[in-house]
């Protein structure tokens, strides 16, 4: 079995590598949290927008809602119509002896 001082890294080579790793995850890190502060703006943006077209929508619905029952009462009448089919249009009766002011007595010549 090999003895711990075998194996021990000298300072001088270990340093080097230990600020390479530091940088590295500082950089990763520094990343990650710029891009976790764009998402949550982002999130927050989609959030406040479909709040307010859910707010939007919900007012139409109200108001499509609103108009359909105005629709209904306008189509609904206001008495009941007759049991029967509905009077025929009388006809305007102009004619001979309709309205004539001459009378048929005499003859005419």
């Amino acid at each position: 079995m090999a003895t711990a001082t075998a194996f021990h890294t000298p300072p001088r080579i270990l340093i080097p590598k230990l600020v390479r790793s530091r940088d590295a995850w500082k950089a990763k890190a520094t990343a990650r949290k710029a891009e976790r502060k764009a998402l949550t703006i982002r999130v927050r943006d989609l959030e406040a927008s479909r709040a307010g077209h859910r707010a939007r929508a919900e007012q139409l619905q109200e108001r499509v809602t609103q108009l359909e029952q105005q629709l209904a009462a306008a189509r609904r009448p206001t008495s009941e119509p007759p049991a029967g089919p509905p009077p025929a249009p009388q006809k305007n009766r102009t004619g001979p002896g309709v309205g004539n002011t001459t009378s048929r007595s005499s003859p005419s010549p």
